[in-house]
């Protein structure tokens, strides 16, 4: 008997596109749960910024750094590891991050 109930859809729905990155990332021999622990260190990372001991210009700083480094991880992870992916939309992509990176420093640090 299928449950057709609209709680069932709905979850169906929501469920869906993640059901579908997830065999993405296999289909590519990539390991889904790197993507989920560098998105929950990120958020993290990005918590303690507002936490009150963390309040100095220089812990503010250091998330900053922090938080681009992982965020250079994933594109690393998925160029180094990854099957059948397009190396230039990857090297292309860490490079996005890099200076992007550099951008926010900067700006963070001379503005």
């Amino acid at each position: 008997m299928v449950d057709n109930t609209g709680f069932s859809r709905a979850l169906t729905f929501c469920v869906k596109p993640f059901s579908r990155l997830w065999t993405l990332a296999l289909a590519h021999d990539l390991n889904p749960w790197v993507f989920i622990a560098m998105s929950v260190a990120g958020y993290v990372a990005q918590a303690m910024v507002f936490m009150p001991p963390f309040q100095t210009q220089e812990w503010k700083l250091a998330f900053l750094i922090l938080l681009r480094m992982i965020a250079l991880v994933v594109p690393l992870y998925i160029f180094f590891k990854g099957t059948r992916i397009a190396a230039a939309f990857n090297v292309s992509v860490a490079a996005m991050f890099v200076f992007n990176t550099t951008w926010h420093v900067c700006y963070y640090v001379f503005a």
